[in-house]
């Protein structure tokens, strides 16, 4: 994993956090429970957190037990923060959904997928990416583990958030 910010791993595909019909937009232990092994293992290779993924097609959900968010260029060249969709009720409605930038970057909430991640940082589009906890905590992610596959994300050039993870870490500050 590269230094600064958090490294994800995949979750393994016989393990889910949360399912459509589920309590993943609920703050209960149920959620978590599942997530136990696959943490463990996380750990065990030196690896922060697991980013959860959902469905046959790898969709991103989580990361850890907190939203995950990118900053990404799409292949028309605009730049966007994309947040996994809250209407499959699959994630718990953090309160940085509610600080949005407007004006300053285009906020779409879709599913999303690893491979769109993969293939984005290979194309070099991929210059961000955080998780939010449900009240206030941002985390830069620097590396996503997903299978054999290394997935680098850039990061400030100091090794600190990018442009967008500090203007929200920023934001937050300021209302506490």
């Amino acid at each position: 994993m590269p230094a600064g910010g958090k490294g994800l791993l995949t979750s393994p595909d016989d393990i889910v956090r949360s399912w459509v019909g589920g309590l993943g937009h609920a703050k209960v232990g149920a959620n978590y429970g599942p997530s136990v092994a696959a943490s463990q293992e996380a750990a065990r290779q030196g690896i922060h957190q697991i980013l959860w993924l959902y469905g046959d097609q790898g969709k991103c959900t989580e990361a850890g037990g907190s939203n995950f968010f990118v900053v990404w260029k799409r292949k028309d060249g605009d730049t966007e923060l994309l947040a996994a969709p809250l209407d499959d009720r699959l994630i718990f409605d953090g309160v940085i959904r509610q600080e949005r930038l407007e004006g300053q970057i285009e906020v779409t909430e879709r599913k999303f997928t690893i491979d769109e991640l993969a293939e984005a940082a290979s194309e070099d589009r991929l210059p961000e990416a955080f998780s939010a906890d449900t009240a206030w905590l941002i985390c830069p992610v620097s590396a996503i583990q997903h299978r054999d596959k290394l997935i680098d994300v850039s990061m400030g050039s100091d090794g600190g958030p990018s442009e967008v993870t500090g203007k929200l870490k920023n934001l937050l500050y300021d209302i506490m």
